[in-house]
């Protein structure tokens, strides 16, 4: 679905998703890569780098606003786009197993998005 897209914006796309789910194990990262390589088609060690960048990002607060711009200016703010993305990233939310934190804040990007609309 969104498998042309810059580096950038599957940096902002999985930085969004380390956002959302606050702990991805190793276990739990083989599950994510597949979804983002069907989705993005991303590689290993793209995967890997998109984390450690992120992780980083988490551990300084950097806002997740940012991210969400990028996203918004990569789908040319066009809101069939928007919501097939946000459609993406439900998805990945779900393979999580949808816990209480995790869905609020999926929440609180998708209002985000929707906002601007």
């Amino acid at each position: 679905m969104l498998n042309s897209y810059s580096q950038e914006f599957k940096e902002a796309s999985i930085g969004l998703l380390l956002n959302i789910i606050y702990k991805i194990d190793s276990k739990d990262s083989e599950k994510y890569y597949k979804f983002f390589q069907k989705e993005l088609n991303i590689t290993p060690l793209e995967f890997e780098e998109i984390k450690e960048v992120k992780e980083f990002a988490q551990a300084h607060q950097i806002k997740i606003e940012d991210e969400i711009k990028i996203i918004r200016e990569s789908l040319n703010h066009k809101q069939h786009q928007i919501m097939k993305f946000l459609m993406m990233l439900n998805r990945c939310i779900i393979i999580d197993g949808c816990d209480f934190e995790s869905y609020q804040k999926f929440e609180e990007v998708r209002d985000s998005f929707l906002s601007r609309l």
